[in-house]
C-alpha cells in the first residue's frame, strides 16, 4: 500500500468516527504524524481528499462483496449472494447515508462527483453481470438490460437515500433493495434462470417476516 493509499484509508476511518465537517486537514496531518504542508502537496485540498476517501469506502464495500461471491457457480448466484450481503450491511449503509447527507450539505461539488462515479460504477458492474447471465441463457434474450440497470439504480437510490421513503413495518431499506433486484431478475429470467433463482433461494434462504429473506436455521 502506498503512502497516499494509507492516508486515504486513515481518513476513511476518521470520517466514520467524526463525520465530514469535523475532520480537518490539521487533524489528519497530526494524526498521521506529518506536516500539513506535506499533506497539501499530496492532496491539493480537502475536497480532493474527501473524494478519494469516500470512493475508497465504495471500493472497499465492492471488494468485500466480491470476496463473498468468489465461490459462486454462476453469475445469477453472484447477484443473489450480493443481495444477501446488502441485507447484512444495514449499519454500514446508515453510516454512508449520514456521510453523504453531510457531504451534500457542506461539499456539494464533491457529493455530485462521488454520487455520479459511484452510480456509474454500479451500473457498469450490473450491466456486465446481466450480459453474462443472458449469454449463459439465464435471461430472456429480449430483456432490455440497459433499461433495467438504469431503472434499478434510480429506484435503489430513492429507497436507500430518500428522506421521505416510507416502508412497511419490519422492512429495512436494504431488504427492500434486495427484494427489488430479486423481482427484477425474475421478470427478466428465462425458464432456466427462474429454476436457478428458485433453487438458490430455496437452498440458502427462507421468507422472513416483513418480506425480506433470512438464512435457513439448522
Amino acid at each position: 500500500m502506498t503512502q497516499r493509499e494509507k492516508i486515504v484509508e486513515h481518513v476513511s476511518q476518521m470520517l466514520s468516527s467524526f463525520g465530514i465537517k469535523s475532520v480537518r486537514m490539521d487533524d489528519v496531518a497530526n494524526s498521521l504524524g506529518m506536516s500539513k504542508r506535506t499533506l497539501y502537496e499530496m492532496f491539493g485540498d480537502k475536497e480532493e481528499l474527501l473524494y478519494e476517501s469516500m470512493m475508497y469506502r465504495v471500493d472497499k464495500f465492492h471488494r468485500e462483496t466480491a470476496e463473498k461471491t468468489a465461490g459462486c457457480g454462476n453469475m445469477l448466484e453472484v447477484l443473489l449472494t450480493s443481495v444477501r450481503e446488502l441485507n447484512g450491511k444495514a449499519v454500514w449503509h446508515d453510516t454512508e447515508r449520514r456521510l453523504m447527507a453531510n457531504l451534500k450539505k457542506f461539499y456539494p461539488h464533491v457529493f455530485d462527483k462521488v454520487q455520479r462515479d459511484h452510480t456509474e460504477r454500479g451500473i457498469n458492474g450490473l450491466r456486465f453481470a446481466l450480459d453474462k447471465c443472458r449469454a449463459d441463457g439465464y435471461l430472456d434474450p429480449n430483456a432490455d438490460i440497459e433499461l433495467f440497470t438504469r431503472l434499478f439504480f434510480m429506484t435503489m437510490g430513492t429507497i436507500m437515500c430518500g428522506d421521505d421513503i416510507v416502508l412497511p413495518e419490519g422492512v429495512t431499506r436494504e431488504s427492500a433493495c434486495g427484494l427489488l433486484i430479486i423481482n427484477f431478475l425474475r421478470g427478466m429470467s428465462s425458464v432456466k434462470g427462474m429454476q436457478v433463482i428458485d433453487e438458490i433461494l430455496a437452498r440458502e434462504k427462507r421468507p422472513a417476516e416483513g418480506g425480506g429473506y433470512t438464512e435457513e436455521k439448522e
